[in-house]
């Protein structure tokens, strides 16, 4: 049963198409029937969502129990964006990265076929990804490339924007789509769960810029440093910089969830 709880949809979508943008990054394009268009008109692209990646014995059913989010229907649940939602063509879009069966939802994108399906919940919300300001200093790693590119998208032209992202290697480089001034800087990283220097480029880079705004998403450590510099060194106002972790390097999300909890509140 598909239906709108608390402002939160939720409902299980099919796989229309997979494709690998690059060797490292997966779009996953799902089907929406004309019941999701309506139960998901006031979701936004960029935004937050839970999936739920169902058991290897679960059966797609068009009418299903509401019962099944909290049964054994399905084996994990996990954070994404979502990249693209869009109501006239009837699509809905999440971004993977690709890096084996290290994770439940990296291994569900990898072995996915068209006709498989995920369950999505979204809450609604129409707040702007990011305020308005004149310049914008972006940093992320490959987990942060989604939420990215969606709020590239949405700026507009008079506007500057300093972006420093880590990728895998040269063959994970992106085309991003923006009509503001974009600067653009790649670093690679072909292990990432190893460690990462993308915090001390981001430090460099930021002694160095004129930035108002400052939207930087990665790995629990490399955010922690990050944070530390634009507000111990920079002193910048809460409201001047958005900072936040999206995995946690040797944990699952379960194990790191509470960490970033409280990270996000400091």
């Amino acid at each position: 049963m598909d239906k709108l709880i608390r402002n939160t949809a939720r409902s299980l979508f099919v796989v229309k198409e997979k494709t690998f943008l690059t060797p490292h990054y997966i779009r996953i394009t799902f089907k929406m029937s004309d019941k999701q268009v309506n139960l998901f008109q006031n979701m936004r692209s960029g935004s937050n969502n839970k999936i739920y990646i169902p058991s290897e014995t679960a059966m797609y059913c068009n009418d299903y129990e509401e019962s099944i989010w909290d049964s054994g229907f399905f084996m994990a649940m996990r954070t994404y964006t979502t990249r693209n939602i869009d109501l006239i063509n009837k699509t809905l879009q999440i971004d993977f990265v690709a890096h084996g069966d290290n994770g439940p939802a990296s291994k569900w994108a990898e072995n996915a076929k068209s006709g498989d399906f995920l369950g999505i919940a979204m809450k609604e919300s129409q707040k702007p990804l990011v305020p308005a300001y004149e310049n914008y200093f972006i940093v992320g790693d490959s987990t942060a490339i989604p939420v990215i590119s969606a709020i590239l998208e949405t700026l507009p032209s008079n506007v500057n924007v300093m972006l420093l992202l880590e990728v895998n290697s040269y063959r994970d480089v992106l085309i991003l789509n923006t009509k503001a001034h974009l600067n653009v800087k790649w670093i690679y990283n072909p292990s990432p769960f190893d460690g990462s220097k993308l915090a001390e480029e981001c430090i460099d880079l930021l002694a160095k810029e004129n930035q108002q705004y400052v939207f930087a998403a990665a790995e629990f450590e490399t955010i922690r440093k990050i944070r530390k510099y634009l507000k111990e060194e920079l002193q910048l106002e809460r409201d001047c910089f958005h900072a936040v972790s999206y995995w946690k390097r040797e944990s699952s999300e379960e194990e790191s969830n509470q960490e970033r909890r409280k990270e996000r509140m400091e």
